[in-house]
């Protein structure tokens, strides 16, 4: 075997971060001893951490051709069909290290990975238990189960997993901000909005936080009267809808405050009446604190029972009423406003949208649907074009002001969890809200009115990923109307 000094020194390199040193290397030692299984699959590793699949297949098959039974190649090649989403395929090669070696505890892990990608969440909990029996202490295995867990409703026990993480190692921040998303879904605002901080240091966010200067960070411990305070937005339009609540209560401080409101959302943030500079130039800006938007709740000390909850806290401008009071004229039957999907960009689209040949069962009712979708794919569009009560308002509800002038005509809006949800909720339309089985946070569980918007009513899905149910007792309510 080639120098195994080199070898080690390739190995620490890859582990420390230093990808590019690492893979000279790697390249070094295969040229010079081309049967190197450690090294093929090690480099192979690496290029898939990099997103180069092609070359790691190719790594991982000649050392399989070596040493068809190497579990580390084995599981390397299992994670890179993972990762291409050739689940199937990906989950007889985790069943295949199994078989060869009962106690490989990472092909159990990346097997339950695969089951829960193809929503088989029962199964994967079997599969986690059965690693668990290998290794109790392993926190990636017990956190993963939790996940799995949470995605059966089953929060208490979720929520023991994730605790015993945090007992087991404080660090593990993913496993902090899995428990805070249930804290807050459980109504814990006291602990969930504590806990719901680690999303500015979590690898998936931390990047949007990255500005954090600590010794102008406010969390409620200062006073803030004649103090200019930046209230930082994140995440989405609808966060901002609803968090936006609670810019009055920091005037009413005493404070002057600085925002950063999106375009699109600006003159509909405007009707909230409070006094703001706008700003778009951060580098240029001076302010004594800054908070972000979503940690309000935290600073402000605010738990379920005192959101400020009075609607409409949003209004549609004048201008916005009227043009649609003339562009749609004399109504003749009830008007419905409709979105049935998100953002394809939104990381839990697959759980929140719904198709439109779904809804196609609400059509049949003599009312006069109105879409408030601005987004379609082409089958939406092409069915759209069969559907004689379904009209699309595409290019006139750009800018949220424009789309709530289109709220304010409507008897009723139905929609998917969506920014447009936020809006129909704070300008206090009655507004019927379509929830996945584990929705987000902000809709709590076992209920179906909202402690944020008191217009909301919602219905949630009975089993994981069935929408029928829910649309035909929507129809019935509908008739009822």
């Amino acid at each position: 075997m080639i120098n195994k000094e080199l070898l080690n020194k390739a190995i620490n390199l890859h582990l420390s971060g230093k990808k590019k040193e690492a893979a000279r290397i790697y390249k070094k030692i295969i040229n010079l001893e081309q049967s190197n299984i450690i090294a093929l699959n090690n480099f192979a590793s690496l290029l898939i951490e990099v997103g180069d699949f092609n070359s790691a297949k190719l790594l991982l098959k000649k050392a399989l051709k070596i040493k068809p039974d190497y579990l580390d190649a084995l599981n390397n090649l299992g994670i890179l069909t993972k990762l291409s989403k050739k689940y199937l395929e990906a989950i007889k090669i985790f069943e295949k290290i199994i078989e060869l070696n009962p106690s490989y505890i990472k092909a159990f892990i990346n097997l339950g990975d695969c089951l829960q990608s193809q929503k088989k969440f029962e199964d994967a909990l079997v599969v986690y238990d059965e690693a668990i029996k290998l290794d109790s202490e392993s926190t990636e295995v017990i956190f993963n189960k939790g996940t799995c867990l949470n995605e059966l409703n089953l929060q208490d026990k979720a929520k023991t997993c994730f605790e015993k993480i945090i007992k087991m190692n404080p660090k593990f921040v993913e496993a902090r901000w899995c428990l805070a998303l249930i804290q807050l879904q459980q109504g814990n605002y006291i602990e969930g909005w504590q806990n719901y901080e680690a999303r500015k240091i979590r690898n998936k966010t931390k990047k949007n936080y990255s500005d954090i200067v600590t010794s102008k960070n406010w969390l409620g411990e200062k006073g803030l009267n004649n103090k200019k305070i930046y209230i930082k937005g994140e995440q989405g339009f609808g966060d901002y809808i609803q968090f936006s609540r609670y810019l009055p209560i920091i005037e009413n401080l005493g404070a002057k405050i600085i925002l950063d409101t999106p375009k699109p959302l600006n003159k509909i943030i405007n009707t909230l009446g409070i006094n703001y500079t706008h700003i778009d130039d951060v580098d240029k800006l001076e302010f004594d604190y800054y908070c972000y938007l979503m940690s309000l709740p935290l600073a402000l000390n605010k738990r379920i029972n005192t959101i400020p909850n009075k609607t409409p806290y949003l209004y549609t401008p004048e201008i916005n009423k009227k043009y649609w009071k003339e562009k749609l004229g004399p109504k003749v039957t009830k008007r419905i406003g409709l979105i049935w999907s998100g953002s394809p960009l939104n990381e839990n689209d697959h759980n929140r949208s719904i198709k439109l040949k779904t809804l196609m069962n609400l059509f049949e009712l003599p009312f006069e649907f109105h879409s408030l979708q601005i987004e379609y794919n082409e089958f939406d569009l092409k069915l759209m074009k069969k559907l004689k009560n379904l009209i699309n308002h595409k290019n006139k509800i750009k800018g949220f002001d424009n789309t709530a002038g289109l709220i304010e005509s409507m008897d009723l809006v139905i929609s998917v969890d969506t920014s447009i949800a936020h809006l129909s909720g704070a300008l206090n339309k009655p507004t019927w809200l379509l929830l996945p089985f584990t929705p987000d946070f902000r809709w709590l569980l076992k209920r179906d009115d909202s402690p944020w918007y008191p217009s909301v009513k919602l219905y949630r899905q009975e089993k994981k990923g069935n929408w029928e149910t829910i649309i035909d007792k929507v129809k019935k309510d509908l008739i009822n109307l």
